[in-house]
């Protein structure tokens, strides 16, 4: 009889990932949910007795479902499989219950330790192939899927150097056009805008990053990064800079990992307390169009938010696909 297992992420590239990775001739049934309420339901019905489950998702985390499966004492194996890599998020599963934490990108060898640990595997059937449910693909989910992956390192790494937490946001992936790009970066209700621009190039690809601060509070953000008591307005340059290079350092190397190139980049550029009416995104056609992967963290206890942009302009997104095609063995 196949063992009925549920696969939880918002990613679709996520869920086909963690299926093709599962362990051949194990006889399962598997069932995929997009959001956390979706795997409970998912659960409430039987079709998870192990429950491969994302922590960064819409309308109820990871957590919130590793919080209902203790509440309500439901039987499954909770695997949580995340690119939120903190060590506080890892401990926090831990706590809630789940049997293993494995960082994203997952591999077979991987899932399989934990389940023969288990003893899961005593189940596998080597004559009968496992069910082949794949989901369609799309170049947009795999994008989301990289960024996401790479915004868990840079997030791991800032958490580390300060000695606390960051939350991430769900990568926004999205086509636009100047004014759209603009409007991306800019908040209505901000004061002040601070952005940091830096440039990027390597084995055909090339784009921008850019990180912006909104209203930033310096009191807040020289706490969050342990500037302590000395921190004055003079160092609100090198705040904003040492922040910007953390994240945009450690998402790129997170990428070029991922893809198997190497990047160099330009020399940063700061812009500060720009006024909301003032555009960011310039020299754009009025055509042009930028593959444009939005992040945002929200770090430390002070709750300093900031947002991170990776532009791709038409001109490297063919060379993006190739890559794309090339990892996941398929035309997307």
């Amino acid at each position: 009889m196949a063992m009925p297992i549920v696969i939880c992420d918002d990613s679709s590239f996520a869920r086909k990932q963690v299926a093709r990775s599962l362990p051949e001739g194990w006889d399962v049934d598997i069932s995929f949910a997009t959001n956390g309420e979706e795997a409970v339901a998912a659960l409430q019905a039987g079709k998870g007795d192990i429950l491969f489950l994302d922590l960064t998702m819409p309308i109820l985390d990871g957590f919130g479902v590793l919080e209902r499966i203790r509440d309500r004492d439901l039987p499954t194996l909770p695997i949580v499989i995340s690119g939120d890599i903190q060590p506080e998020s890892q401990r926090r599963v831990k706590q809630l219950g789940a049997i293993a934490f494995i960082k994203k990108p997952v591999n077979r060898e991987e899932i399989a330790q934990i389940l023969e640990s288990y003893g899961v595997l005593e189940l596998l059937n080597h004559e009968q192939p496992p069910p082949q449910r794949e989901e369609s693909l799309e170049f947009h989910d795999w994008c989301q899927e990289i960024a996401n992956v790479s915004m868990g390192r840079a997030a791991d790494l800032l958490a580390q150097l300060i000695d606390d937490t960051v939350e991430l946001s769900i990568p926004e992936v999205s086509m636009l056009g100047e004014r759209e790009l603009n409007r991306a970066l800019l908040s209505s209700n901000s004061r002040g805008i601070s952005h940091v621009v830096q440039g990027f190039t390597g084995s055909g690809l090339f784009g921008e990053t850019v990180v912006v601060f909104h209203d930033i509070d310096f009191d807040n953000l020289a706490q969050a990064m342990r500037y302590g008591e000395q921190a004055s307005r003079d160092n609100e340059v090198e705040l904003l800079m040492e922040l910007a290079n953390v994240l945009v350092g450690s998402f790129l190397k997170g990428v070029s990992d991922l893809l198997h190139v190497t990047f160099s980049r330009s020399h940063p550029h700061l812009s500060l307390h720009m006024q909301g009416d003032e555009d960011i995104i310039r020299n754009l056609s009025p055509t042009e169009r930028v593959l444009t992967i939005k992040l945002s963290y929200t770090i430390g206890q002070k709750r300093v938010k900031c947002d991170q942009l990776l532009l791709f302009p038409e001109a490297s997104i063919t060379q993006l696909q190739q890559h794309a095609r090339f990892i996941v063995g398929e035309e997307l």
